[in-house]
């Protein structure tokens, strides 16, 4: 795969930055990475480090944002909107050939029941993340109307999981961390409500296919395929045979999620392959 012009990926050393700056990398591509302590993209004095690569043939992808494991806070709320401030800030003065940005299926709502999960779909967001990924999709449409040359992706993937993902947030790469190590899961209620987990390599291969892609506007990055939380601890069982696992009475009502994915498929064509559940756990235990 060959791409002309350079790629900036703001927030590369976080757990899906650093995979697809290895994976855009290994296809040939020219990238650049931008993180913390280089740069802080929440500081707008801080901004201008990165006004250089702000060029006509760069794709910005941007990945950098507080996670909801550190916190669903305000304040984390105000850091996740100061970077994209800043950066459609730049962006209105430094025009780019292309944005992809990394918003979430948070945007949804966590507490949503909905089986049918669109593009289309009413958003619905409940936590400080959610509500911040979507102002965020709203300001950088905002921002792009100004510059007609410059495309937007606003992708929306479900909880991404394998290896080096050191979050250890509830969902596959949790649970793999605590059966290696040895301690107890706990599980919410009796953990079949029905969710979407992407598997690192398939989201890292998703992003290298929309980079020269004509698509603009909202994508759900989903395979479509819903597994529930239940699922992930038998698959664990069968190689962690005395894994330990509590439950704790859910505090919120059960709410299923799962998402209909025709959209990204008829942008990647029928070559391209998810990653089972199966195959994506053994690889998230492999790592060491």
């Amino acid at each position: 795969m060959s791409h002309s012009g350079q790629i900036v990926i703001l927030g590369h050393s976080g757990f899906i930055g650093s995979h697809l700056e290895t994976s855009l990398q290994e296809k040939g591509m020219k990238v650049i990475g931008k993180s913390l302590p280089e740069v802080d993209l929440s500081d707008a004095s801080d901004i201008d480090k990165i006004s250089q690569f702000f060029t006509p043939e760069t794709t910005i992808v941007l990945a950098a944002a507080v996670k909801r494991q550190f916190g669903d806070t305000q304040e984390a709320y105000r850091m996740n909107m100061a970077i994209v401030e800043n950066v459609c800030t730049l962006l209105m003065q430094s025009p780019v050939k292309r944005i992809i940005f990394f918003s979430s299926a948070a945007v949804y709502g966590e507490e949503t029941h909905n089986t049918s999960i669109c593009e289309d779909t009413q958003v619905n967001p409940t936590s400080y993340y959610g509500i911040a990924k979507y102002t965020s999709e709203r300001l950088l449409m905002k921002a792009v109307k100004t510059n007609p040359g410059t495309t937007l992706v606003c992708l929306r993937p479900p909880l991404a999981y394998g290896p080096g993902d050191k979050g250890k947030t509830y969902g596959p790469s949790g649970f793999s961390a605590a059966a290696k190590e040895g301690s107890t899961i706990t599980l919410w209620g009796d953990g079949t409500e029905l969710r979407e987990f992407l598997f690192i390599d398939d989201l890292c291969n998703i992003v290298a296919d929309l980079i020269d892609s004509d698509f603009e506007g909202v994508l759900n990055a989903v395979s479509g395929t819903s597994i529930c939380f239940a699922d992930v601890i038998n698959l664990l069982r069968e190689g962690f045979p005395d894994l330990s696992v509590s439950t704790r009475e859910r505090s919120k009502q059960k709410a299923d999620n799962a998402f209909d994915g025709s959209k990204l498929r008829s942008l990647l064509g029928p070559d391209f392959k998810f990653t089972s559940l199966t195959d994506g756990l053994q690889a998230t235990l492999a790592d060491n």
